[in-house]
């Protein structure tokens, strides 16, 4: 039964991206998941899902459970756990915790996977409201922004075609629901070198953004996450050095 598993994905050619896929969504979920909602996140057919994710468990990738629900396997832990070891890795996680202490509030660096980015690092802040996010969680874009200083780095061509495959969806009222609304953000953030989500991704969730560049390009971004009802705007504005500076250590360590 393995080997028929093995040979069905390997005449598939789009296999390899789709088993990352499923694997970017077992990463961004908490704990167990069913079938369908992992197909949902990964973007495909139920069926595919679960030939794919026999692939994963038989090869030690994945877990199912009794009830038809899946998590990360054995050798997806032991290699996040050998990550977390890596000293560029903890480097980074010291640069998040000295920015998060100077600014008192939850920071993150996310950096681009696909056509989303993924929360590599965070530290939390000491204002006693959660931030809904997690280390793996998979995000948008143009709703975020950290995304949207990956965005910002493109030109509006990629940009465009990006939201032909993906689409704008609203996250909160406030998300930019048009290309040209997108676009004269990220002509804004070109210029003054930060990004600002404005309660476009989560509601009372103000976040400040700069971006984090290697071999001249966007890679991801660094991150201060503030609750609208305790830090107002001009507060966030007066982050950008701390964040700057911050991202500037992070490209040093990344290059």
């Amino acid at each position: 039964m393995t080997t028929t598993t093995h040979g069905s994905a390997a005449g598939d050619g789009a296999a390899p991206r789709k088993l990352l896929r499923l694997l970017e969504a077992l990463g961004s979920s908490e704990g167990r998941t069913q079938l369908a909602s992992l197909a949902r996140e990964a973007g495909m057919a139920k069926s595919t899902a679960h030939r794919l994710l026999g692939v994963l468990v038989s090869e030690g990738w994945a877990a199912v459970h009794d009830g038809g629900s899946y998590e990360l396997g054995p050798r997806a832990r032991a290699l996040a756990a050998a990550a977390m070891r890596d000293p560029v890795n903890a480097s980074v996680d010291g640069v998040l915790q000295d920015l998060s202490r100077t600014v008192s509030q939850t920071v993150h660096l996310g950096l681009a996977a696909g056509d989303h980015f993924i929360y590599t690092h965070k530290v939390e802040g000491p204002q006693g409201f959660g931030i809904a996010s997690h280390v793996g969680m998979r995000q948008l874009l143009h709703s975020t922004a950290i995304g949207k200083c990956i965005l910002a780095g493109m030109q509006d061509t990629e940009v465009a075609e990006l939201v032909g495959r993906t689409g704008l969806a609203a996250r909160t009222p406030r998300t930019h629901q048009t290309l040209e609304a997108l676009l004269d953000d990220l002509s804004r953030i070109r210029a003054q070198g930060f990004a600002l989500d404005e309660e476009e991704n989560e509601a009372n969730i103000r976040c400040l953004a700069v971006p984090v560049q290697t071999g001249g390009r966007t890679v991801g971004a660094v991150s201060i996450s503030t609750v609208t009802l305790l830090t107002d705007l001009d507060s966030v504005r007066g982050f950008v050095p701390a964040a700057r500076a911050a991202a500037s250590r992070v490209q040093e360590l990344l290059a």
